[in-house]
C-alpha cells in the first residue's frame, strides 16, 4: 500500500529520462557511489520485507542507509536489474539478487521487482519484492544433505 502523503502528491511522469534516472542509480548503487543517496528524496517511502534486519516500512534516507548497512553487515553482493519497464508513474525493475553470507559463505541468487517512483529526479517512493526466505537461509549455513 502506498502512504497516503506520496499518492497526494506530483511524482514524475514516466519517460526515457526518468528510465535512464532509474539505470543510473543501479549503477551508482553496484558502484558504492555516494551521490546514490542525493537521488532519494529526504522523506522518501521504502518498503522491503521486515524479515530483513531493520526492513519494513522504512521513511526518510537514515532509515534507508541504516536497513542498506545491516544488509551490508550480512551479505556481500547486489542486485542485478536485467529489465526495466515503464509501468504508468513508475518503473518496474526486474532482476536478480546475487550474494554471499559474510558469515556463512553460503551463495544465493533470488529474482527480485522493484518499484520506484520519481519526483523532480529523486526517488520518493521504493517497494522491493524478492523471495525473502531463500536470502535469509544463506544465513544459517550450507544445508544438510
Amino acid at each position: 500500500m502506498v502512504p497516503s502523503h506520496v499518492v497526494a502528491e506530483r511524482v514524475d511522469e514516466v519517460d526515457e529520462d526518468t528510465v535512464r534516472l532509474a539505470e543510473d542509480m543501479y549503477r551508482m548503487f553496484r558502484e558504492g557511489d555516494l551521490e546514490f543517496f542525493d537521488r532519494l528524496d529526504p522523506e522518501i517511502d521504502w518498503r522491503v520485507t521486515d524479515t530483513f534486519r531493520k526492513g519494513g516500512d522504512l521513511h526518510g534516507v537514515s532509515e534507508v542507509i541504516d536497513h542498506l548497512e545491516a544488509i551490508n553487515e550480512d551479505f556481500e553482493g547486489h542486485p542485478e536489474p536485467e529489465e526495466f519497464i515503464p509501468a504508468g508513474d513508475r518503473v518496474l525493475v526486474l532482476g536478480t539478487w546475487r550474494g554471499r553470507a559474510r558469515q556463512t559463505g553460503v551463495q544465493v541468487e533470488a529474482r527480485f521487482a522493484h518499484l520506484g517512483r520519481w519526483r523532480d529526479g529523486r526517488l520518493v517512493d521504493f517497494s522491493n519484492y524478492i523471495d525473502s526466505a531463500k536470502v535469509l537461509r544463506a544465513l544459517e549455513g550450507p544445508r544438510g544433505t
